[in-house]
């Protein structure tokens, strides 16, 4: 059970070969006194006999949270809250795609267990002045609209879930439950991990409770999966999304200083969105800065075409600007 925590499953705390090296002469202690990790076990659940021997079947409870914390303590792996400082806690938005009232049973439970373990969860509501922005910008951009992640992007959310419910009956009366998750990268639309979750197949009163049953197998796996990502944010840099609105006189001459300003902040490829001769958006990975306010800010100290740069709007990572040496602004903000 506890090799099963550190290495096996599709969930591992140990997921490089490095850490994996590092940790042996610790998991080796571990196994040793198994006693002092394992805080439940059941009686015996199944036997089959598989030829002379027979194989039982337990339930096992780990203290996850000490097997981490004692990794963390021997710099085996990194710590959550290091790490966290260094870039923030990312923000999510969580929303129910397919399955009706039981989608939405399952995204309070996920939204729960995200409060939980210390990210901060956005709701659905803002405001129609900033979803009109993103909505004429994905239209400009000719890009296929995803209205979850239009809402994400509006509401400020690092990150954004789908989640779809799907039930059945089982044998002699009773029923199931599972539940997939996918989440995405806001800023770039990117998935960082899908996963799906199951209930047991029982008779109930409530199919709610076989709701949260799956959500709750589902949560602890994309939350891994978010944590990677996230990591990989801290050494690579968070992504964000960039438009800038000019004018067609001024336009070639604000995309080539805006993208020369960015290509210097970021130490990763710039990936150009697609625009005509006064829209031009990008998605921009940069380390050490938190929000889309401080990106403009530097920006705005860097900045060498025509005009000044005046923002629009900041949420989150996705930042809105324009700049022009005259003239109007091409694309009307209601």
């Amino acid at each position: 059970a506890i090799w099963f925590v550190l290495e096996g499953g599709d969930k591992p705390i140990l997921k490089s070969p490095a850490e994996k090296t590092k940790a042996v002469g610790l998991a080796q202690q571990m196994y040793a006194n198994t006693a002092k990790y394992i805080r439940y076990q059941s009686e015996v659940k199944g036997k089959a006999k598989q030829g002379d021997k027979t194989k039982l079947t337990y339930l096992f409870k780990v203290d996850v949270a000490m097997i981490k914390e004692e990794l963390v303590s021997n710099e085996i792996i990194a710590s959550e809250d290091e790490i966290g400082e260094q870039i923030g806690m990312p923000t999510i938005s969580v929303f129910a795609d397919k399955g009706g009232d039981y989608a939405k049973t399952a995204v309070a439970v996920i939204q729960e267990y995200f409060t939980d373990n210390s990210f901060e969860v956005y709701k659905a509501e803002q405001g129609d002045k900033v979803n009109n922005l993103v909505s004429k910008i994905s239209t400009l951009e000719g890009a296929e609209t995803d209205p979850m992640h239009d809402m994400a992007l509006s509401l400020g959310s690092d990150i954004y879930a789908k989640i779809n419910y799907s039930g059945g009956a089982g044998s002699m009366g009773t029923a199931k439950a599972s539940v997939v998750v996918e989440v995405y990268e806001t800023a770039s639309g990117k998935m960082l991990g899908s996963t799906t979750g199951y209930s047991a197949e029982r008779k109930v009163t409530d199919p709610n409770a076989l709701v949260q049953e799956a959500t709750n197998d589902a949560s602890a796996k994309i939350l891994s999966q978010i944590k990677k990502e996230w990591m990989e944010m801290a050494k690579k840099g968070k992504p964000f999304k960039v438009t800038v609105l000019s004018n067609s006189t001024d336009g070639a001459g604000v995309d080539e200083a805006v993208y020369g300003a960015l290509k210097k902040m970021s130490q990763r490829p710039i990936k150009r969105l697609a625009g005509g001769k006064s829209t031009f958006s990008y998605i921009v990975y940069i380390k050490d800065v938190p929000n889309a306010f401080e990106l403009f800010q530097s920006l705005k100290g860097t900045y060498s075409g025509p005009g000044k740069l005046e923002k629009v709007s900041d949420t989150g990572s996705f930042l809105v600007f324009k700049a022009a040496s005259s003239g109007n602004i091409e694309l009307t903000i209601e």
